[in-house]
């Protein structure tokens, strides 16, 4: 694990210009962000404690931050088949059935919302 600020210098090396302009912000206003105002090592800093007093609750982040990032890397790029889409329902229901636990049914849920939201690019509807 790297330390959080070396992170982000790593992962927006280079890409700030197109960041700047997909934001409609001006390169400087993106290297403020990613300085004293960097997000990332904040939200670990709260996250830390969070995660030892619930786990559970850190879990739900953890669903919504992959299924976020599922969606960026690969959701909008493919359409939803019919046969995924009923595998990510179908697996919320089975979750919600066997009283699995919150972190493991809200992980499922956050799968079967991308899916939704992928039918709903089809439809025209998604923003």
């Amino acid at each position: 694990m790297q330390n959080p600020n070396d992170v982000t210098t790593q992962a927006f090396d280079g890409l700030v210009r197109e960041i700047a302009i997909e934001l409609g912000i001006t390169d400087k206003r993106v290297y403020e962000i990613l300085g004293n105002d960097n997000p990332y090592p904040k939200l670990w800093r709260l996250l830390n404690p969070l995660g030892r007093l619930n786990a559970d609750r850190l879990e739900l982040i953890r669903a919504d931050f992959n299924a976020r990032c599922d969606r960026i890397t690969r959701g909008c790029n493919q359409p939803s088949t019919i046969v995924t889409l009923t595998r990510e329902l179908h697996d919320v229901i089975e979750h919600v059935l066997e009283r699995r636990p919150p972190a493991e049914r809200r992980e499922a849920i956050n799968e079967a919302i991308v899916e939704l939201y992928k039918q709903l690019q089809l439809c025209g509807g998604a923003e």
